[in-house]
């Protein structure tokens, strides 16, 4: 069965750093991975709400504050685990943002820290297996 994935990122250079992760948790799975992108926090939170997915990766900032409906990564985080059809999808928050505060919330809410600091694909590509393998 193939597992859907939603990497929610405003970077483009990021989004290609989990494809090649999940490009490798294909071979570990040895089963395909969907990639849906988004870069706008008002687009991941239609896509988290309506569309079930195994896996989300998700950034904290966004580059949309200037639109309307505008959401931190870490309010779509809550949002998400607290309704629609994703509450109990694996969600890593992967983020420049590498204080702990910040990695207690994202624990607090359910989700999993992952730095964008030392990001290593052959790792990542073994946490995202490990989470989707659970589903």
């Amino acid at each position: 069965m193939p597992y859907r994935v939603l990497v929610a990122d405003d970077d483009e250079g990021q989004r290609k750093s989990h494809g090649f992760a999940l490009e490798v948790a294909t071979a570990i799975l040895e089963d395909e991975i969907t990639i849906v992108e988004t870069e706008t926090s008002g687009d991941t939170w239609e896509k988290i709400k309506s569309e079930q997915f195994q896996l989300i990766i998700l950034d904290n900032d966004f580059k949309d504050i200037h639109l309307k409906g505008h959401l931190p990564g870490i309010a779509l985080l809550q949002l998400a685990k607290k309704e629609g059809v994703n509450k109990n999808t694996p969600t890593f928050f992967c983020s420049a943002d590498a204080y702990d505060t910040l990695k207690a919330m994202v624990e607090k809410h359910g989700g999993i820290y992952l730095p964008k600091v030392g990001y290593d694909i052959e790792k990542v590509a073994q946490l995202f297996a490990a989470q989707l393998k659970k589903k």
